[in-house]
């Protein structure tokens, strides 16, 4: 292993022992301290563990929790979290959003299209005229630091707001907010040229910054208009009720079956369907669901086998090279008598209802998506599989619920009001279609991509949107009713600010897209299909070989779009740019890009989101940690110094012999694997030395095997 300094490790221990004497004084558990630092369960591990070490800030934390304790103060977790402003989800809260004495109207037909209620133009809300007004209010500079900030972030996903609604990557708000504090201390205009989502939005409204939005997918300008919007929640509620009320018949005829206890009719609450597929070798037809089923001793421990033998012939089959037919529902789920769910095999009364519902006598038709999907990089399994329009991305039932609710939203006469509710709807995204993968567990994630699985879950459309209601009035009810500052939503590429003046913005902070990561525009259709408004891909910033867009033309983009941030901010002020990718050559990019535009390259340190994604868990060759790049305009024009990319690739070996502090280890919390050494965010740190120094980079998989070989392998650094 490498020798850490002795001033490392001291302080480490240090550090440990502060942590495990608050555990102990406190009678916390480790999730318990998390709730009360506002962080993640898994940092404490870490934090304990002595892996990595906790934040100036949180240490600050822990010596005031000690001091309390021994002072005897009662520490109130309940009431802590509520009086933060971004709430964990971890945390029972009572709401209040059942004592509305308004009255929500409903118009007898649909009205507008929402889509259209909402923008003006480009620009999202009151458009032109509260643009104007933001850019009034600061028509002199905000007061920033001459140097980078000098701490990286760490920030958990585990908030109300995080889970308010879906995206495909997110950056945990109250991170983005640690960095607005330390380069604006005291207000100032604020720009996101990728929003996304929108949450440096809500990062900025929550420390009284006015912000300014701006995100080439529609889509995505929706949901990040609602994230940086009010709305009463108990009005909102109100709605949820009364659309949903609206349609209670139409939820009795779909979802309705009879409880095999008692006999009674009770709300079918899933259903599972497995593919029939075809044995390669026999060529005779079976249900997927009876043959590859293995349950263990705990629900956590049942699996779907990978390899499994052909019920016909016997002979040994592997199931992702099994081709399929057609889909039949194998399982439905509901809750009636019984204190606990009810899972058994769909009846013949089932069976009748499903194929009723499947005459598409329930439809909405005017309020259908149809669009038939284009080319496309995550777009050709689904093809594969016979879902070629978004339509078809839905069961007959499902869709007829989808339809029928999305109809009724439009009928709401207030248009803010009509907008949460879509907001709703739109955070529904996979969890209700056929890309739902089934889990014996329960629950259902929405992946950045789009993967038809042989065994989907249908959930039920009404109780999915109600409990997805009660997400977003926690974040109505919590950390939107700090918002104080202004917010302005732009729908355009971020390679044209030309809404925007020269040197108005005080801070940039943006973290664009990760190359070929994640094909936005693809996995945006299932949104806009039901907006009615698409990205416009021309300029779209990404590696994507159906658009023709190699690693150049995502450097020339991306060019192009920080020569606009360049143009935009002010002299002598930041642009914090937020990246990771375990592809040299997209890294390349991006700092020829950084330099290209103007900016200089100031420091470099880590964004720490706390949880790692799946693939991150389970890849070898998926890199972790994102890189926080200090970016900055010089207050002379054409004062940056060139710089040479021709420099040598810094060595894995001078890399690890040259740090201070010991070698960080990663625990699996959620997955069964050994702890073992954490490579990625090793691999941050080195790509951090490499582009500071212009050096060449490595892959991560080239990395992670030479300093496997290293630190592993015993081979020493001399």
């Amino acid at each position: 292993m490498i020798r850490a300094t002795q001033e490392a490790i001291n302080r480490n221990k240090t550090n440990q022992s502060l942590l495990r004497e608050v555990l102990d004084e406190s009678g916390l558990d480790q999730r318990g301290l998390a709730q009360y630092l506002g962080t993640s369960y898994f940092s404490v591990v870490r934090w304990e563990r002595g892996d990595i070490e906790p934040r100036a800030e949180v240490i600050n934390q822990l010596h005031r929790l000690l001091a309390d304790i021994k002072a005897g103060r009662v520490i109130d977790l309940a009431c802590l979290s509520m009086n933060r402003t971004f709430a964990s989800h971890r945390i029972r809260h009572v709401s209040a959003a059942n004592g509305y004495e308004g009255t929500v109207v409903m118009w007898d037909a649909p009205g507008p299209c929402l889509f259209s209620r909402l923008r003006n133009g480009s620009l999202w809300g009151s458009g032109q005229q509260r643009l104007a007004a933001i850019l009034s209010a600061h028509a002199a500079a905000a007061q920033t630091v001459e140097e980078a900030v000098a701490e990286g972030v760490s920030a958990g996903k585990n908030t109300y707001t995080y889970d308010a609604h879906t995206y495909h990557t997110k950056m945990p708000p109250q991170g983005i907010a640690q960095v607005l504090r330390k380069y604006l201390p005291v207000g100032g205009l604020v720009l996101d040229p990728f929003a996304g989502s929108g949450m440096t939005g809500v990062a900025a409204l929550t420390t009284g910054h006015d912000v300014i939005l701006n995100e080439l997918s529609p889509a995505a300008s929706f949901i990040a208009d609602c994230f940086t919007s009010q709305c009463d929640p108990a009005a909102l509620q109100a709605a949820v009720k009364a659309v949903i009320g609206s349609l209670a018949g139409l939820r009795n005829d779909l979802y309705t079956t009879q409880c095999r206890t008692c006999g009674k009719d009770t709300e079918l609450l899933f259903t599972v369907w497995s593919y029939k597929v075809v044995c390669s070798a026999c060529n005779k037809e079976f249900v997927l669901w009876d043959e590859c089923r293995s349950y263990g001793k705990t629900v956590r421990e049942h699996k779907f086998l990978r390899e499994f033998p052909c019920p016909h012939c016997k002979r040994p089959l592997k199931k992702s090279r099994l081709a399929r037919t057609t889909p039949v529902p194998v399982l439905i789920g509901y809750k009636c008598c019984s204190k606990v769910q009810s899972e058994v095999p769909p009846s013949e009364a089932d069976l009748k209802r499903i194929a009723s519902i499947e005459a598409d006598r329930f439809i909405a038709a005017d309020f259908v998506p149809d669009c038939a999907l284009p080319g496309g990089v995550n777009l050709s399994q689904p093809k594969r599989h016979g879902l070629v329009n978004i339509k078809h991305f839905y069961t007959a039932r499902n869709l007829a619920a989808m339809s029928q609710l999305w109809k009724a939203i439009h009928r709401i006469e207030d248009t803010n009001l009509a907008a949460f509710l879509g907001f709703v709807f739109t955070s529904l995204y996979q969890r209700v279609t056929k890309l739902s993968e089934y889990r014996f567990w329960g629950g259902s994630g929405n992946t950045a991509n789009f993967n038809v699985p042989y065994i989907f879950n249908e959930a039920n459309v009404f109780v999915t949107f109600e409990r997805k209601a009660r997400s977003i009035i926690d974040h109505l009810e919590t950390t939107a009713q700090s918002y104080a500052g202004r917010c302005i939503v732009n729908t355009g590429t971020a390679t044209n600010l030309s809404f925007l003046p020269d040197n108005c913005i005080d801070l940039i902070f943006t973290d664009p897209p990760f190359g070929a990561n994640i094909n936005y525009s693809e996995m945006n259709m299932l949104w806009e299909s039901w907006l009615g408004a698409y990205t416009d891909t021309t300029n779209e910033v990404i590696v994507n070989r159906v658009q023709k867009k190699d690693a150049k033309k995502y450097q020339d983009l991306m060019t192009q779009s920080l020569e606009e941030c360049y143009r935009v901010l002010r002299h002598g002020h930041w642009l914090v740019l937020v990246f990771m990718n375990s592809s040299k050559d997209i890294w390349h990019c991006i700092r020829r890009a950084v330099l290209d535009a103007g900016f200089s390259i100031e420091r470099i340190d880590i964004f720490d989101k706390q949880h790692g994604t799946f693939k991150q868990f389970v890849s070898d060759n998926t890199a972790g940690a994102d890189l926080m790049l200090h970016c900055y305009k010089p207050v002379y024009a054409n004062s940056v110094k060139a710089a040479n990319d021709a420099a040598n690739v810094i060595s894995v070996k001078d890399f690890l012999h040259s740090r201070r502090s010991a070698i960080p280890v990663l625990p699996y919390l959620h997955v069964k694997r050994e702890a073992d050494i954490d490579y990625r965010t090793l691999y941050s740190e080195y790509l951090a030395e490499s582009l500071l120094r212009y050096g060449k980079m490595l892959d991560f998989a080239l990395f992670r095997s030479q300093a496997m070989d290293i630190l592993e392998n015993k081979k020493g650094v001399a």
